[in-house]
């Protein structure tokens, strides 16, 4: 079933330490939301108890905003902060973006409306978008984290940017989907297990972070690694991989037999 336009949106905004941001966000969100003439929404953050206090300065915000603060205490990650907004959303139009606004809010409308007949939209930076000023190295991060993925999971291989932290679902495609809350690349989970319809993918130009600083690192690297081989070994691809693979190492080894 497509749920239509002006039935509503929840928008996921999960934070740690974003408080400088989440002050610029919001506004932004509800200005461009409004100018658009689409009322029927609410902005869910998902805070893991910021020491910076950015659970209060939404809370502050929620008094001039339609924002809800969902206050994660004893509990930590990006996955499974969104993964517990996507469960407490008012509508069943959901859009995750990050709070650190490299994610722009203008396309906001163009998801919302996709979402009027696609079960899943993706904010993509590769099918029609574009990067701002990354450097060499974080490109070929970005490379190879997209190699593997499409290399491990087949079902992804024709979608621009499977790896997007910013894109819109229908719940009701996640009923009785079992996902996982390891590492941070939630969509590429959802992408792998759900049954969906028509997908869309609007493209965008992902800006350097204004605040704050970058949680990639060495465990958020390692963490993705493992969720990409854990997600192909669940829907059957990773043997399938490994057979091909060892099929070719005893046709060579035959091949240079004397």
């Amino acid at each position: 079933m497509v749920i239509g336009l002006y039935d509503g949106v929840t928008i996921v905004v999960p934070t740690y330490n974003e408080r400088e941001n989440i002050r610029v966000l919001i506004p932004m969100i509800s200005e461009i939301l409004h100018s658009s003439k689409i009322s029927s929404y609410e902005i869910l953050v998902v805070d893991d108890n910021s020491p910076d206090g950015t659970w209060l300065e939404a809370e502050k915000l929620g008094k001039k905003y339609p924002v809800r603060v969902l206050r994660r205490v004893n509990r930590r990650g990006l996955a499974s902060a969104i993964l517990e907004g996507i469960a407490n959303a008012y509508y069943d139009n959901v859009i995750v973006m990050d709070a650190d606004l490299q994610h722009p809010p203008a396309i906001l409308p163009d998801i919302i409306h996709a979402l009027s007949r696609s079960d899943i939209v993706i904010a993509s930076r590769y099918r029609g978008g574009r990067i701002e000023k990354w450097s060499f190295m974080r490109r070929m991060m970005s490379f190879t984290a997209m190699f593997l993925a499409k290399l491990l999971i087949p079902k992804i291989r024709r979608i621009g940017d499977p790896l997007s932290g910013f894109f819109g679902i229908k719940k009701t495609i996640l009923r009785g989907v079992r996902l996982r809350a390891l590492g941070f690349k939630v969509l590429l989970e959802i992408l792998s297990k759900a049954e969906y319809g028509t997908i869309e993918e609007v493209p965008y130009e992902f800006s350097r972070r204004r605040y704050g600083s970058s949680k990639l690192g060495l465990k958020v690297i390692r963490d993705y690694i493992k969720h990409v081989i854990r997600i192909s070994a669940e829907i059957g691809a990773l043997s399938k991989i490994m057979m091909c693979v060892l099929a070719i190492i005893v046709f060579l080894f035959i091949l240079l037999l004397p």
